[in-house]
């Protein structure tokens, strides 16, 4: 989506007080505790095993880094990860 509608979504999600990936194409995450992490908005997973999540939506990368990670739920835009998160990390592509 070009950035001025996503600039546009992200206002109007403001002003509606949405959250924001409803209306634009980014991705969130929603960390409990440190063990459990909500994501809505990836397009693709790319690496995953015990200790790694690696998701992207096309724009960005959301790395999640620790220890007995499992995939609790999976939608087509959504997923619930359990373990010990030490670290969620974003990363535009190019970088």
């Amino acid at each position: 989506m070009p950035e001025i509608i996503n600039r546009i979504g992200r206002n109007v999600s403001r002003f509606l007080n949405f959250s924001t990936d409803l209306l634009t194409d980014d991705m969130t995450v929603t960390l409990y505790s440190g063990y459990q992490a909500v994501i809505d908005g990836y397009k693709q997973i790319i690496e995953y095993d015990d200790n790694i999540l690696r998701l992207s939506n096309g724009n960005k990368q959301l790395r999640i880094m620790g220890s007995n990670l499992v995939l609790c739920e999976m939608s087509d835009d959504g997923l619930i990860l359990e373990g010990d998160i030490c670290s969620a990390e974003f990363e535009k592509h190019g970088r």
